[in-house]
């Protein structure tokens, strides 16, 4: 039993590392797990998803089912899986998409939690590689301020838990190697370099790292019969351990009645993700600005600035004195960790910005070498000036990540546009449109980009983007995310179609930005009936430009209606006369959809009438025209008849699925595209 006095010269032993530990945990406890829930990102609900169904596999033995995903995300699964298994059984709601929202803090916390604790342990790992204190404290502090870094850590998510324990292992090997091959560290390595491999894939570059690291240790006895026996021993070891602990982590690949077949499809999965990008539809391209880009425009300046200035100081210094001169090998193997990382990632086919986030903590322990490299160099004229730019750059980087939180995962280099690399906005901001649904229009229908996200924190309908033109939709929500795909993706359809022609009603804004747009447009949730012969309708429409044409929703039964004329007439009142008429088979009319009907010249009247009827259908088989009580959209009211003439008498509630069509500047545009008007 370890007595008090022995704890009590420990801590006097270790007092300052203690101290330094317990503060990096509370800088990064601080922007992670504060504010957790606060918006979902667009994968998190597949994760949830994952992580639930793992759980109850294995609960019931049914072992095969634990291989939910090839990522395999093993370590996520585990993690948010208990927490949201445990949160289910305390709060007595079952968990499924409906009620996500009541599970996305419990399933974020545990990824916190563990990225959180990440920090002082590799402040710890830095001191055993002698690196100096000071260094290996401003390296924590960079690291626990780091705005991208954070914003991963706070999602239920694998690419966090990814940097964080293979930074881990990437370190221990380089103690087991500097510590003349300790065992210990040999194991350690291998527990974390497991962890980090049942968290993502990509952590199989632990293994070409774990034989760069001897390379570099053993420099000119590489080839020695002893070393080679000694070192394949070990790797034998460590290989086994990683093994070992992965199988025990992940029943699926052994504890099943086809392990053969799970590792095969694993191996599929892995094959094709490093073949096929993100849109099934694009050929691969190496693509090798991508990741260079990412890490100008997610890096802060401070780290950019430092890190490559502790490069370019490590390699003179090799010149100079040698790879194996003191504390050169691990800072060289570190920049050679972040070099190779890149170029593994950059040969797959799939990219994305927070691939790469193993790099940006060895990018931090860079950044704070080179900056107390530099401030060092100066102190002879001014001492304390390595103290102050540690301040002043610590000082900068908590205004960062105060001006960002809860939307670090936004964060983007002041210096550089924010979306050099790929599209930015993964659901932040989206809880902002959610709140201003649910408070100004609680029964509406919406059409949204990443429409499960936004439902979770709204009490309105939200259908997917597709459903945009909908009768029933009031209002589109424009995302991001949308911005900068391919001319022929639906996206860009709907960017085009709302972004650049219409004011929104409402703007989220993260950090200052414009991440979402909301824009309110005329639904029509009810039709009139049939337009069978005798069954006329019309109303009134003022106009506030030249009129190009007019716009009629008319829906078709599903197609059911398929007989007769569809006519439609522009007059100068309800009694006046037919200024225009067009007629369309109905046949020929799509359902549900807005059909436009152009003027051979554009008429300059302040208002018209427009008349709707059919000729030739019969009941069963006649189209019908949409239109609203809801809303008032127009000055006056329908007109309608079924004894075959419309009188002014026959005015009724509501508003007709009509759309105004103006010229302006040789230009068509529909009346709701306000930014063309």
């Amino acid at each position: 039993m370890i007595s008090v006095d022995r704890i009590y010269r420990l801590y006097r032993a270790h007092k300052v590392n203690i101290w330094i530990v317990l503060g990096l945990l509370l800088i990064a406890a601080i922007p992670r797990l504060l504010d957790l829930g606060a918006f979902l990102t667009a994968d998190e609900k597949n994760w949830m998803t994952r992580s639930y169904e793992f759980i109850r596999a294995f609960q019931d033995g049914r072992y095969n089912d634990m291989l939910q995903t090839t990522h395999p995300g093993v370590t996520t699964l585990w993690m948010s899986g208990i927490a949201i298994t445990v949160k289910a059984a305390l709060s007595g709601i079952s968990f499924s998409q409906e009620h996500i929202i009541h599970f996305v803090k419990a399933a974020q916390f545990p990824i916190a939690l563990v990225n959180t604790l990440a920090v002082p342990a590799i402040y710890i790992l830095l001191r055993r590689l002698l690196v100096p204190q000071v260094v290996a404290g401003l390296a924590g502090i960079f690291i626990a301020l780091n705005p991208f870094l954070i914003g991963y850590s706070r999602v239920a998510h694998v690419d966090a838990l990814l940097a964080s324990f293979l930074v881990l292992a990437a370190l221990a090997v380089i103690i087991y190697a500097r510590e003349q091959y300790s065992r210990t560290w040999l194991v350690i390595s291998a527990a974390l370099a497991a962890a980090a491999i049942l968290t993502k894939i990509p952590a199989i570059f632990i293994i070409p790292f774990w034989v760069l690291v001897v390379l570099v240790y053993e420099g000119k006895n590489v080839l020695s019969r002893s070393m080679l026996v000694a070192r394949g021993k070990d790797l034998g070891i460590w290989l086994g351990v990683i093994a070992l602990l992965i199988v025990v982590t992940w029943p699926a690949l052994v504890f099943v009645p086809n392990p053969k077949g799970n590792a095969l499809l694993v191996k599929r999965d892995i094959s094709i993700a490093a073949a096929t990008p993100h849109h099934m539809a694009e050929e691969y391209t190496l693509n090798a600005w991508h990741y260079p880009a990412a890490l100008l425009t997610r890096t802060t300046p401070i780290t950019l600035v430092f890190s490559v200035l502790a490069m370019a100081y490590i390699f003179w210094r090799i010149k100079k004195e040698g790879l194996a001169a003191r504390g050169n090998r691990p800072v060289f193997l570190l920049i050679m960790f972040v070099f190779f990382f890149i170029i593994m990632m950059t040969l797959g086919a799939k990219k994305g910005d927070r691939y790469i986030l193993p790099v940006y903590p060895v990018l931090d322990i860079l950044a704070a070498s080179g900056l107390l490299g530099i401030g060092r160099m100066f102190a002879k004229r001014w001492r304390q000036l390595p103290i102050v730019l540690a301040v002043i750059v610590v000082v900068y980087l908590a205004g960062v990540v105060w001006r960002y939180h809860p939307y670090e995962i936004a964060y983007s280099n002041p210096l550089f546009p924010d979306n050099v690399s790929q599209e930015t906005g993964w659901g932040e901001g989206l809880e902002q449109v959610g709140a201003w649904l649910s408070q100004e229009h609680p029964n509406a229908t919406v059409a949204s980009w990443y429409s499960q996200e936004l439902q979770a924190y709204t009490t309105v309908e939200v259908l997917d983007y597709s459903a945009h033109e909908h009768p029933k939709t009031e209002f589109v929500v424009i995302y991001n995310n949308m911005f900068g795909r391919a001319k022929d993706h639906p996206a860009s359809g709907l960017v085009e179609q709302y972004y650049s022609k219409r004011d929104p009603v409402f703007v989220a804004r993260v950090a200052g930005r414009e991440y979402a747009w909301v824009y309110a447009q005329r639904s029509y949730d009810r039709h009139i009936g049939e337009l069978t012969p005798g069954v006329r309708v019309g109303q009134k429409l003022v106009a506030d430009s030249p009129i190009a044409g007019v716009d009629v929703l008319i829906p078709t039964f599903s197609g059911k209606a398929t007989t007769g004329t569809l006519v439609v007439e522009v007059k100068g009142d309800v009694r006046g006369a037919v200024l225009h008429r067009w007629e369309t088979p109905v046949a020929q009319i799509g359902n549900d959809e807005w059909m436009t009907l152009l003027l051979p010249e554009a008429l300059d009247r302040d208002t018209i009438f427009v008349e709707v009827y059919a000729t030739g259908t019969r009941e069963g088989n006649a189209p019908t025209i949409r239109y609203t009580i809801e809303h008032d959209y127009r000055d006056s009211s329908l007109v309608f008849s079924e004894s075959g003439r419309l009188t002014a008498e026959d005015a009724g509630e509501g508003d007709l699925a009509l759309r105004l069509r103006y010229l302006v500047e040789d230009q068509v545009v529909t009346e709701e595209e306000s930014r063309l008007l």
